[in-house]
């Protein structure tokens, strides 16, 4: 088998290969004050003001387009945080105990109480 038909290089290349990985962009603090204010005049950013940010910052528009699309979410979980922290709390942990069930229970199996002869 040579090198080119080796499993893992049929994955990176192959015909249903994914893009590249995309690298993590560092924004400078500069970058972040101007994204953070054009954030707070509005919460999307399309069309000609994200290429004007994109190029006024010196990054892509792709850039740009993410980086708007995690300060939604960022700011989407916040809002629920000041609402109500104590719920927030409660649902977390409550997910967590429901995809551990979920993830452990047996196909087919049903909750069982198992009683000890001691």
């Amino acid at each position: 088998m040579g090198e080119d038909s080796s499993p893992e290089n049929l994955l990176l290349h192959g015909p249903f290969s994914r893009k590249p990985k995309r690298i993590r962009t560092a924004f400078s603090p500069s970058q972040l004050l101007r994204l953070e204010r054009a954030f707070e005049k509005n919460h999307y950013v399309v069309g000609a003001e994200r290429k004007q940010l994109a190029s006024g910052l010196c990054l892509t528009e792709t850039q740009v387009k993410v980086w708007f699309q995690n300060r939604r979410t960022k700011h989407k979980r916040q809002k629920l945080e000041e609402e109500s922290p104590e719920a927030q709390q409660k649902r977390k942990g409550s997910q967590h105990a429901s995809r551990w069930r979920a993830a452990t229970q047996q196909p087919g199996s049903e909750d069982v109480d198992v009683i000890s002869d001691d």
